[in-house]
């Protein structure tokens, strides 16, 4: 088998999500797994603000770049 065959096979691939993945645990109390919950939305609020403000500001940069007939 070819060299870069075989390092396609080995690849890794990684994706970046904001997503949280769950997993159980065992012996949480409940206000542990409250506060984790708590946590876990914040997380996935502040990624959602995060990316609106990115879209927002790519859409006014579009906006602005039609507007001036593409030059920036």
């Amino acid at each position: 088998m070819p060299k870069d065959k075989k390092a396609l096979e080995k690849a890794e691939i990684i994706f970046e999500t904001a997503e949280v993945i769950v997993t159980k645990v065992n012996k949480v109390s409940p206000e542990e797994k409250e506060k984790l919950d708590r946590l876990a939305e914040e997380r996935i609020e502040k990624a959602r603000e995060e990316a609106i403000s990115k879209i927002r500001e790519r859409y006014n940069r579009i906006k602005l770049r039609d507007e001036t007939g593409g030059e920036e």
